[in-house]
């Protein structure tokens, strides 16, 4: 259901966004910090985590909308022999105020986790929150708290910088 959601509301995005006259091509780089994985009953801090993404964002008046993929590099656990990573693709939306801009995104995850606690890899929706500035018209920085929902749960925050090819 989550995954057909995610699918709908990304055809939905690059749909509305056809009509824009132009569009970007962001290559995104960032770093996860203050990560925990929720296990239900037991709550682990991640170390920090990179990941790597590519974007495709079409520009309409005051607002940027477009779809991504984004890879988790592999990151490990406190107090834990766990060493999880993942893959995202997602509907993003960003709303601009100036060079100032507030950003949601919405998509489907899939968590890999090598382990020896009882904990699968799963895939689940997943959703960030934050926002960022635009620099010298070809690099953006965004900070963005991120919800990954899958068997093991993982929230984090994410710096990230992009640059528009």
């Amino acid at each position: 259901m989550i995954r057909r959601t995610a699918l709908f509301v990304t055809c939905v995005v690059l749909v509305a966004a056809v009509p824009a006259s132009a569009f970007d091509l962001n290559l995104a780089v960032g770093a996860d910090f203050g990560g925990d994985f929720d296990l239900g009953n037991v709550s682990l801090s991640s170390d920090t985590g990179y990941n790597l993404g590519l974007e495709i964002a079409f520009k309409v008046p005051f607002i940027e909308l477009g779809a991504g993929l984004e890879y988790g590099f592999s990151r490990s656990a406190s107090i834990a022999d766990l060493d999880a990573s993942y893959y995202q693709i997602y509907a993003i939306g960003r709303f601009f105020f100036g060079p100032i801009y507030i950003a949601g995104r919405f998509g489907y995850a899939n968590m890999s986790v090598s382990t020896i606690l009882d904990v699968g890899s799963g895939a689940g929706g997943s959703w960030g929150l934050g926002g960022g500035v635009e620099l010298f018209g070809k690099l953006k920085a965004e900070l963005l708290f991120n919800n990954i929902n899958t068997d093991l749960e993982y929230q984090s925050w994410t710096i990230r910088l992009l640059y528009t090819f």
